[in-house]
């Protein structure tokens, strides 16, 4: 996948994961496959999550702000 400027490799995701894991253990890696809110869009791909529940897209979008996070690297999804 390209992003942020590179090629991203498994490597660099799972690096990726590492990292914010450590920061905050409720962080999960899922692939994109294995959840109908992906099943729309026929590229796969890994996906870090927060790991955070909210009631509304606003309080999503507030916890990536507070966090540093921009549009890029911050997404408001819903799983169910």
């Amino acid at each position: 996948m390209e992003a942020e400027g590179k090629t991203w490799n498994y490597r660099d995701i799972l690096a990726q994961f590492i990292t914010m894991h450590n920061k905050n253990s409720n962080v999960l890696l899922i692939w994109s496959g294995d959840w109908p809110t992906y099943s729309s869009n026929s590229d796969k791909y890994y996906v870090i999550l927060a790991g955070e529940g909210f009631d509304s897209t606003d309080e999503a979008w507030n916890w990536c702000k507070a966090n540093n996070y921009g549009p890029n690297d911050c997404m408001s999804i819903d799983l169910q």
